[in-house]
């Protein structure tokens, strides 16, 4: 089901893995444009992990999909922080 208003072009991006933990894999994106944790699960790999490896990828731009507030993620979000 796609709930996109907008066209949905992907644009391939770069980055080099900047952190490894048990089920994580951390990425600075070239271009300064930041950086992204990932379940090691998602990284498709036939090499074992090493810090520096590149990675290429396809993204595209995320789209708010209605004026909605899910009410269960702020909810779960507000218990977190009253921890």
């Amino acid at each position: 089901m796609n709930r996109f208003k907008y066209s949905n072009s992907p644009m391939y991006f770069e980055g080099v893995i900047v952190e490894l933990k048990d089920g994580l894999v951390g990425i600075d994106l070239k271009g300064r444009l930041g950086h992204i944790r990932i379940p090691k699960r998602m990284l498709i790999t036939d090499y074992d992990l090493k810090l520096g490896h590149e990675v290429g990828f396809m993204l595209s731009y995320p789209e708010v999909l209605s004026d909605d507030i899910n009410e269960k993620y702020i909810n779960s979000i507000r218990f977190k922080k009253g921890r």
